[in-house]
């Protein structure tokens, strides 16, 4: 926001920070009875001041099938269900533009028929065209309203991967505005790249972290900007898992 006055010079005092989300892109098989996610379930038992938002992603979207039959996805799912500090949003792939809103829609309806402990709290939709086109523009507008229609209350987000057009940011709650390494990150300067007027809504998906990476100083920088929610991970398929950086992450969210 720029202020200007013609009168005595105003003194812009810096915007209260807000608490960051982490957002956990749990591509993972969850395995016998979802025993590969158990650390992960430790964390977010043990930061219950800490809001997790979970991408549930059992193949590439839900499956062909809308029953989900899979005993360890049930039990894992439940499980994360049971936590009041989780969201957990459906993985739906829209392919930059080129996979038909009929197959998109299809995926939505799958995750919309769980129910109960299975439920999902909202929609991600991966790979998002950043093209800025009004074509791109209406078809976002559709496949969240869409969503929305489909799940009471759904948290919609969405992830081009790299800065996204300002106009989908009407048709989301959250946007995922970098997916790329850190060095990537730091080298651009991606926070100074977002507008402030949408860093509320923006998410940073951060890949190939070093070990010695100083989370919990990056994490205060972006809280301090207002950053809505970060993951902090070293592969990009995001099925390999580092605990120690999901610790940091959970730590310094919770400070």
């Amino acid at each position: 926001m720029y202020i200007h006055t013609l009168l005595t010079p105003l003194v812009l005092l810096p915007s209260l920070s807000t608490a960051i989300d982490i957002l956990l892109p749990l591509y993972l098989y969850p395995g016998e009875s979802a025993s590969a996610w158990s650390n992960i379930f430790t964390t977010i038992s043990t930061h219950s001041s800490v809001q997790f938002q979970v991408i549930v992603n059992p193949n590439s979207g839900p499956g062909t099938t809308g029953d989900l039959t899979d005993q360890n996805l049930i039990t894992g799912i439940s499980k994360l269900n049971s936590f009041s500090n989780v969201k957990t949003l459906g993985y739906v792939l829209t392919g930059y533009g080129n996979r038909d809103n009929a197959l998109v829609n299809a995926d939505v309806d799958i995750y919309a028929s769980w129910s109960g402990d299975l439920r999902m709290d909202g929609i991600y939709f991966d790979e998002i065209s950043n093209d800025k086109t009004q074509t791109n523009y209406d078809r976002m507008e559709v496949l969240s309203r869409h969503a929305r229609d489909r799940i009471d209350g759904a948290w919609v987000m969405f992830n081009p991967g790299y800065r996204a057009p300002e106009q989908l940011f009407a048709f989301c709650d959250m946007m995922v505005e970098f997916e790329h390494p850190l060095a990537d990150f730091q080298a651009e300067g991606i926070l100074d790249q977002i507008p402030g007027e949408y860093m509320a809504k923006s998410a940073v998906q951060i890949l190939d972290t070093p070990e010695d990476t100083d989370v919990a100083g990056l994490m205060a920088e972006m809280e301090q900007k207002g950053l809505g929610a970060v993951f902090f991970g070293e592969d990009g398929s995001y099925k390999v898992w580092n605990m120690g950086l999901l610790e940091k992450m959970a730590d310094a969210a919770a400070a």
